[in-house]
């Protein structure tokens, strides 16, 4: 088994919950995690064995499995006149001057300083939110799209588990034997059960003997 696995995630993408549970299964594992503005190329340079990607297909080089969606928002300056509309549609949208670039710290601060608006997915406008900005949902707006992708040569050994643990599967269900045996093996020593589920120590009661009854 492989003692390193690294994957990558944009911005916007929580991926916490799911390293902390590899890192519980295969705890001799050095697990790399690292955000990343271009997880593709992360993946593509061969710096990750598995990437969270946003708005990707799978392709000759890559298999995809789709996770999630999400609304995509449009952010403006809070005193905008956007922020009067009740309800607001792309359409609304038409002429207003645009922030262009990667979602950034920076990038906010031009929407800040109101040279532009700006569509992000709902969870990179919350990442990188501001007082001064103000996230807007859209009546028809497009929505993006979170998958799991990794290379289809030389894939990892360890995908499937990573796989399995962000689709909920629990160790007992993992495709690895080895750690459903483990991850058993020292549920039972907490509890302080054998194997056949009886108390590992101490004998099984069957009530005190019954005095005799006095005449």
């Amino acid at each position: 088994m492989s003692s390193r696995f690294a994957i990558a995630f944009p911005l916007g993408v929580t991926v916490g919950k799911w390293t902390r549970a590899f890192e519980q299964r295969h705890p001799d594992v050095e697990l790399v995690v690292r955000p990343s503005d271009d997880p593709l190329g992360v993946l593509a340079a061969g710096d990750a064995d598995m990437v969270f990607a946003r708005d990707a297909e799978a392709d000759d080089d890559r298999h995809l499995i789709p996770l999630y969606a999400e609304d995509v928002v449009v952010v403006v300056h809070h005193e905008h006149l956007l922020t009067l509309e009740e309800h607001l549609h792309l359409a609304d949208l038409e002429g207003e001057p645009r922030v262009a670039g990667e979602p950034s710290e920076a990038f906010m601060r031009s929407v800040a300083a109101a040279d532009g608006i700006a569509l992000l997915p709902a969870s990179v406008a919350k990442a990188l939110r501001r007082k001064d900005v103000v996230a807007l949902p859209l009546e028809d707006g497009p929505q993006s799209r979170i998958g799991l992708t990794w290379p289809r040569e030389g894939q990892h050994p360890l995908v499937d588990d990573f796989i399995g643990i962000v689709r909920g599967r629990t160790a007992h269900s993992s495709r690895n034997p080895e750690v459903a045996a483990r991850e058993a093996a020292d549920g039972r020593k907490a509890s302080g059960r054998a194997p056949g589920g009886r108390p590992s120590s101490g004998r099984a009661r069957h009530g005190s003997p019954k005095r005799p009854r006095r005449r």
